[in-house]
């Protein structure tokens, strides 16, 4: 079926009318871009180097990156996943877990 331009599956419809809306909005590309807190951002830019390498990157991986930092519940979760972000980003590396 035609509408305005743009295809409708029933069964897409039908599939989109079961999700569960607690499970809606919880990834990074779903959400407005996560900032650090000024002490994660004083850490990150204290290494130039990694603070170099991370904004050459492109924004989606900038933006999956730091929802991956600042969406940890505990604060020592998110300190040491900021680590891990400078380590890898010092090291010319994205974070193991957004590699190829």
């Amino acid at each position: 079926m035609l509408t305005e331009n743009r295809l409708i599956y029933p069964k897409g419809i039908e599939a989109f009318s079961k999700r569960k809306e607690e499970n809606s909005g919880i990834y990074a590309f779903e959400t407005e871009e996560k900032l650090l807190t000024p002490e994660f951002e004083e850490q990150f830019k204290s290494n130039t180097k990694a603070w170099e390498f991370f904004h050459s990157q492109p924004p989606g991986y900038k933006k999956t990156a730091l929802h991956y930092v600042m969406t940890a519940k505990q604060e020592a979760t998110r300190q040491k996943r900021i680590d891990n972000l400078i380590s890898d980003s010092e090291a010319g590396l994205r974070l193991k877990q957004l590699r190829r």
